[in-house]
């Protein structure tokens, strides 16, 4: 256990309580793996935790946890709890604070994930975690259906770890989650496209795919041609053609994901199409509809011109010689750029002002 770790459990500790390392930090630890997440499991109170921690800056501050990043860790500690009935499948109605370990483990979604340790690197198993890591096996805690039910973020999730972990679902796992599928339409498209983008970008999201069309889960999340997300590694190309629902996205995802759409239904091979596009879209395109991007990208790299501003005239001398006619440049431009881009035209000064004057005068 690093240093950094070890003086947040021991602040806590000294100041009269108890203090766990739980969760994927845990998790990933037993696995072989790195991790800069922590998650930490306190008898202690948000109250008694803002008092021990004073001199850090909290992140966040609800639902009986705090958050602070210190040096290359982000620890989130939370008070142990027990949750009451779930609203909206996703939230409980209400928390308790409790005293042990104990009580707080039953809440949580998996058993991989419910593995505790001590400041002296001890570890504490009350429900099979560790097991299920070495059959590599994924299970909920207590009756799988009832933990589904309660919040339907468990469902991606589970997907999520199996995709990343290379871990199967308990046949009891995947009844319960294709039984309770349309239980997702009630989850807000932000959670849902935080788990997907996990899956979509994992190494391994061939399985993530596989097991989301498996589960009966594509028209629950309103999806569609989802094949596409194993066509390309960009992110907005995985998203441009799988969904016309209310995912978010920022201003520059969707500006891509419009012209990757546009682009679709284009003739890429054409310079006048090319000319539209930066070459990032064109290699998202050129990924989906699995055309040789070596040679659609060269051909766009020997366009004669990439933008108005390449054409070798400046604009008061296309006005010196078609007259002192604002409203017609844009006209004269976009003329020019088509002869340049069909090749019926070369891009060099004197030879486009012969041609203006030919046309022109």
């Amino acid at each position: 256990m690093s240093n950094e770790i070890l003086s947040v459990l021991k602040k806590i500790e000294t100041s009269g309580f108890k203090a766990y390392v739980i969760g994927g930090f845990v998790r990933d630890k037993l696995l072989g793996k790195s991790s800069y997440d922590v998650d930490i499991a306190t008898d202690a109170t948000p109250q008694d935790l803002v008092k021990i921690f004073s001199d850090k800056e909290f992140k966040d501050f609800k639902y009986g946890n705090i958050s602070f990043k210190d040096k290359k860790y982000s620890f989130d500690i939370t008070t142990f709890r027990k949750d009451y009935s779930y609203v909206s499948k996703r939230k409980p109605s209400k928390i308790d604070y409790v005293k042990t370990l104990e009580e707080d483990i039953v809440r949580r979604d998996f058993t991989i994930n419910a593995i505790a340790m001590d400041k002296d690197c001890n570890i504490i198993d009350l429900v099979g975690g560790r097991a299920d890591l070495k059959k590599k096996v994924l299970r909920t805690i207590l009756d799988s259906d009832a933990k589904i039910k309660e919040d339907a973020l468990r469902i991606l999730r589970a997907v999520r770890f199996s995709t990343v972990l290379g871990f199967r679902l308990d046949d009891r796992l995947k009844k319960s989650i294709i039984s309770n599928k349309d239980i997702l339409k009630d989850l807000s498209f932000s959670r849902k496209k935080e788990e997907l983008d996990k899956i979509f970008n994992s190494p391994n999201k061939r399985r993530g795919i596989k097991l989301i069309k498996k589960l009966n889960l594509v028209e629950a999340l309103q999806l569609k041609n989802i094949d596409n997300v194993l066509r390309t590694n960009y992110p907005e190309g995985m998203w441009a053609t799988i969904t016309e629902a209310n995912y978010p996205f920022n201003k520059h995802e969707q500006g891509v994901i419009k012209r990757v759409n546009m682009l679709m239904n284009e003739d890429i091979n054409s310079n006048l199409t090319l000319y539209k596009y930066d070459l990032y879209v064109i290699n998202i395109v050129c990924d989906l509809k699995r055309l040789n991007k070596a040679k659609i990208t060269k051909k766009y790299n020997l366009l004669p011109i990439k933008s108005k501003k390449d054409i070798d005239i400046k604009a008061e001398d296309i006005i010196a010689i078609i007259g002192d006619n604002s409203s017609a440049l844009g006209a004269v431009y976009d003329d020019l750029v088509r002869k340049i881009l069909l090749l019926e035209l070369v891009n060099e000064k004197d030879k486009i002002k012969a041609y203006l004057k030919y046309k022109y005068l």
